[in-house]
């Protein structure tokens, strides 16, 4: 597994102004030990982190893994390369797929159920969707022209939101250039340009993605995440 720790995390200070918001408490444990321990629970034991802001904090926090029961390696990003661009680093490409996650992501979702799913439909590229609600705090009014045409009470518009977790496929990685700047949408746009099969993948489990000091304080209010 990867995890992706290298952001800056600007939406949450002050927070982030001497820490690194993976490194963040909650419930009294970083957001990124929070991560490892989950992964491992569901087999996981290998992980990559890719860092940057601050990187020096999580390294020296977690180490080799060792401590934690599992094996880490580091992906130092010279300068930020975006959430698909840290692959690029890796020291080998690996000959199976592998999962990826942002560092600010609380989740129950059982990764290894994700892995299955990335492999019986055959995809290249997995992603993890959350479906998101949005309420229309007024009523919207349904015009033809100038006619009235209807009315609609407070509507509720939803959609798939990007849920920030990821199964790759190695020939994923071949479509990203070592030290160039690539996010995840591009990478997916790439996938599905190349005649590949990039497929979604929806999270029913609990999930938090831990953006904006808002979502900081929920966290901390739903350590069970």
């Amino acid at each position: 597994m990867v995890v992706m720790a290298g952001g800056k995390g600007v939406r949450m200070l002050p927070y982030t102004e001497s820490c690194p918001k993976p490194m963040l408490l909650v419930g009294g444990k970083p957001i990124l030990q929070r991560i490892l321990e989950r992964a491992r629970e569901d087999g996981f034991l290998n992980f990559a982190i890719s860092i940057h802001y601050l990187g020096d904090v999580i390294e020296s926090y977690f180490g080799d893994g060792t401590s934690f029961g599992v094996s880490i390696t580091y992906l130092r990003e010279d300068s930020p390369l975006g959430t698909a661009g840290c692959l690029g680093l890796l020291p080998e490409r690996p000959e199976s797929p592998l999962v990826v996650t942002n560092g600010d992501v609380l989740t129950g979702i059982r990764y290894s159920e994700m892995l299955d799913f990335h492999e019986r439909y055959q995809a290249v590229a997995t992603m993890a969707v959350r479906q998101y609600e949005i309420r229309n705090q007024f009523g919207v009014v349904k015009t033809k022209g100038v006619d009235f045409d209807g009315f609609e009470e407070k509507p509720v518009y939803r959609s798939q939101i990007n849920a920030g977790v990821y199964v790759l496929s190695p020939e994923a990685l071949s479509l990203i250039e070592p030290g160039h700047h690539c996010d995840m949408p591009t990478l997916f746009d790439r996938v599905l340009k190349s005649g590949s099969r990039a497929v979604v993948y929806p999270v029913h489990e609990s999930w938090l993605d831990v953006g904006r000091p808002d979502d900081y304080i929920l966290a901390n209010e739903t350590v069970d995440l």
